[in-house]
């Protein structure tokens, strides 16, 4: 009889100890990572990694994330850090910040990438894909710059880092014309020059030292139809080989200027 009672007792013992062993080992862990959220430093952000950023965007990036030092890793919210590097950084394209443990915020930029080098009151920028200026161009790096260079006449124009120097269509129409205009031309590209930032023309000096003026309102690909008949059909060998421009600018029209005939 006392060993049943024993029996019974043991098993009760038992079950009571698996519950406690099964307690002990849940809220143990929640305790200790509790205790280290909120009482320790141990997630705190102390520590910033840029990584895909130039000198100049990393410092510029950097000043601003390091704002979020000292804050709780886990609990920082990291898409409006990310917003402000975008929106204040006008040469990042896009940011992602991603947590590490202990206490690291990694920071993976991607900048833009140039489609046109702006020279506008003797100084030189990038423009994006969307005609904004994001970036003043050092002189001592432009040696290394294979880019289409836009030269502004108007010596009087503000440029202002972060905003649209030329529209986007624009882009659109200076890279269709760059594209196209050796091919119909036999000519390379040597310059491009606008009246000012808010012309409706380009004027492309070829390398054979003669100027081509087009309409940035109107396709490209019209005026270069227009200038292939022109030249196959009109210009004699004589006008080519001493021209001094073509002006598609005005539709339904054409002018021409050699120093032997002027049409």
């Amino acid at each position: 009889m006392k060993a049943l009672r024993w029996r019974v007792t043991f098993r009760k013992l038992m079950d009571w100890s698996s519950v406690a062993f099964l307690l002990f080992i849940l809220i143990v862990p929640i305790a200790i990572f509790t205790w280290l959220l909120f009482f320790t430093k141990t997630f705190s952000i102390s520590a910033i990694t840029i990584v895909d950023a130039k000198p100049g965007t990393e410092s510029a990036v950097r000043e601003i994330a390091e704002k979020s030092i000292g804050s709780d890793l886990l609990f920082t919210q990291t898409k409006p850090v990310e917003r402000t590097i975008i929106q204040q950084v006008t040469q990042v394209k896009d940011a992602h910040i991603i947590r590490k443990l202990p206490g690291t915020l990694k920071i993976i930029i991607q900048e833009k990438t140039p489609i046109l080098l702006l020279l506008s009151g003797e100084t030189y920028y990038f423009l994006d894909d969307q005609g904004i200026a994001y970036e003043e161009a050092p002189l001592d790096a432009l040696p290394g710059i294979v880019l289409p260079v836009l030269k502004n006449s108007d010596a009087n124009t503000q440029v202002t880092l972060g905003t649209r120097a030329v529209n986007d269509q624009f882009i659109i129409f200076i890279a269709d014309a760059l594209k196209n205009i050796p091919t119909t031309a036999n000519a390379e590209v040597a310059e491009i020059r606008i009246p000012s930032l808010e012309t409706r023309e380009a004027h492309f000096l070829l390398d054979k030292n003669w100027i081509l003026l087009m309409d940035t309102t109107r396709p490209a690909a019209d005026q270069l139809g227009v200038l292939k008949r022109l030249l196959e059909h009109t210009i004699t060998p004589d006008e080519l080989q001493t021209l001094q421009y073509i002006d598609l600018r005005i539709k339904n029209r054409v002018y021409y200027k050699s120093r032997i005939s002027t049409n």
